[in-house]
């Protein structure tokens, strides 16, 4: 008797072949990958600094006042950054809030604009290359190495970077299809705009502008009315958030401006703001793996037929263009770099199936030894955190994060051990093609990531923590009517407020002359001077092992 085989289970039975065909295995490691790398992290723990404890802060702010206009940090306007990203978490928050923690709801809005941002890749990948670039254009960026921890953090960055993502998405179909293309890339202009300010909505502006000159292809009509049409979509999208500001308050609204327009150049033509230049072109080698190889590599292959190639012609134009924009105006920090490697794995992947077989072999055999030794690291790690043993390895977890005992959870462990069995076997399935490497590279920092955030979460979250200083620094504040800080930074001011209430005034402020307890924060790299005539230290604390920051509370002599 003929029996009908399950196109799924016969699937299971035969090697894994990366070729950009769809069948039910692949596209369901498809998923799980992206699934894997993009939900651990989000939640169950406390919030970090920098960016998180002041996305949380204006999160918590809005969610405390009500007031959904003008973001507050630790009951003062917070103007640094654009609302977007505040107002999705604040929603979130208020959805989920009954089921998760404040902070857990609001991060889930980190999943959602890098789900966004995935989509982007995914959409501008197949409008360029083709059906077969989709999904591994996103495996390529989930590769990136420099995405991994920013893309799991509270930040208004993120909602940039979806922003830009779906500009470039829209771009890319402007030309074939105006009446999809236009409003995405209208949609990604608002939204990097209203997600990040005004540097990510000049990169998506700026590209849509200097892409006609590259060929007569970005010079047809289609592809102006889709601009045209996409322009008319952002209009208000961008306007609509600086006029409710100026009708509330002009101050704010001019101190928002102000803030936005600044550059590294605003503070005059200094050593330090030249040397910023070369920041990014310091971090892209590493920021940017394995996308930045692949992208030169096309380069090279496509350098003699640039011209006869307008698939290449948006992303070399882009990744050339963010990269000038943001080394001369952007703040030399690493997670600014993130709208670069957008146009730099569409590049990558255009060429992806020509690259040498060695060079393929070589970043496949590099990232499977590489996630290998990671992976046995972390599980060893975890052992030795439960059971004591080896004794090297808990020693030093003890001298790190003093006082952590580690608790046993019978789910994470489950995932990462099925995950990395899961991990294994797809390595030894799959039949070796160009494509291989990439798709392991990410399947193995995926691996990686969740063992980390399975097995690895609690210890972490003990050693960046404000919850435990917060609450021994409360206790010693104990009745004091206000608290004057010096050198407290604003993530430190934004966590403290959120953990215990406390609420830190400048020194400046009217009502500091009442406060009788005074907070400094302490660094290698800077000390408050205190008039030890005038208060007296009470009590001096920092988070578990950590060797670099401290805070000492003075109480005012009487």
């Amino acid at each position: 008797m003929n029996r009908t085989t399950d196109p799924f289970v016969e699937s299971l039975r035969q090697r894994i072949s990366w070729d950009g065909t769809r069948t039910p295995v692949k596209s369901a490691l498809f998923l799980l990958v992206c699934l894997a790398w993009l939900l651990p992290g989000l939640v169950g723990h406390d919030p970090w600094k920098w960016d998180e404890a002041l996305a949380l802060g204006a999160v918590s702010g809005m969610l405390r006042t009500g007031d959904w206009a003008v973001p507050m940090l630790a009951g003062d306007p917070y103007l640094d950054r654009a609302p977007l990203f505040f107002w999705t978490a604040a929603a979130f928050a208020k959805v989920f809030g009954g089921w998760l923690a404040l902070h857990d709801a609001a991060r889930l809005a980190s999943g959602f604009f890098m789900a966004i941002t995935m989509a982007g890749v995914h959409g501008a990948a197949v409008a360029l290359h083709g059906p077969r670039a989709g999904r591994i254009a996103v495996l390529l960026l989930v590769g990136c190495l420099g995405l991994l921890i920013r893309a799991h953090e509270m930040s208004t960055d993120l909602a940039g970077l979806a922003g830009v993502s779906l500009g470039l998405a829209g771009l890319a179909a402007a030309r074939r299809r105006p009446w999809i293309g236009g409003p995405l890339f209208g949609l990604g202009l608002g939204i990097a705009f209203l997600g990040d300010g005004l540097i990510p909505a000049l990169l998506v502006g700026a590209l849509a502008l200097a892409l006609p000159v590259l060929g007569p292809g970005w010079r047809s009509r289609p592809y102006v009315l889709a601009v045209a049409g996409g322009l008319a979509i952002a209009a208000p999208l961008v306007c609509a958030w600086p006029i409710v500001l100026a009708q509330r308050d002009p101050t704010l609204a001019a101190e928002w401006l102000a803030v936005a327009l600044a550059t590294r150049w605003s503070a005059g033509i200094t050593a330090s703001a030249f040397s910023d230049v070369a920041y990014f072109a310091t971090i892209l080698p590493w920021y940017a793996w394995p996308a930045l190889p692949l992208a030169a590599w096309t380069t090279w292959r496509a350098r003699r037929s640039l011209a006869a190639r307008p698939d290449l012609h948006l992303p070399m134009a882009a990744s050339l263009l963010f990269f000038v924009l943001l080394s001369s105006v952007a703040e030399a920090r690493e997670i600014n770099a993130m709208p670069i490697l957008v146009p730099l794995v569409l590049l990558g992947v255009a060429e992806l199936d020509s690259l040498p077989r060695g060079a393929a072999s070589a970043l496949d055999w590099f990232g499977v030894t590489t996630f290998l030794l990671l992976g046995l690291i972390l599980w060893v790690g975890f052992v030795a955190a439960l059971t004591g043993s080896p004794e090297a390895v808990a020693a030093w977890l003890r001298r790190e994060v003093p006082g952590f005992h580690y608790p046993f959870r019978f789910i994470p462990f489950a995932l990462a051990a099925l995950l990395t069995c899961i991990w294994v076997a797809v390595v030894a399935r799959s039949l070796r093609s160009t494509r291989r490497a990439v798709v392991n590279w990410s399947a193995g920092i995926t691996m990686v990531w969740m063992l980390a955030m399975m097995l690895g979460l609690p210890l972490i979250d003990q050693a960046r923590s404000y919850r435990g200083v917060a609450g021994r620094l409360a206790s010693a504040i104990g009745e004091s009517t206000c608290t004057i800080g010096a050198g407290v930074g604003d993530a430190q001011r934004a966590l403290l407020d959120y953990f215990t209430g406390l609420r830190v005034l400048a020194p400046g402020h009217p009502g500091a002359a009442r406060c009788d307890t005074l907070l400094a924060q302490v660094s290698h790299r800077a000390k408050p001077e205190i008039d030890e005539s005038r208060w007296r230290v009470a009590w001096r604390g920092s988070r578990p092992g950590d060797r670099t920051e401290s805070f000492v509370l003075y109480r005012r002599v009487p």
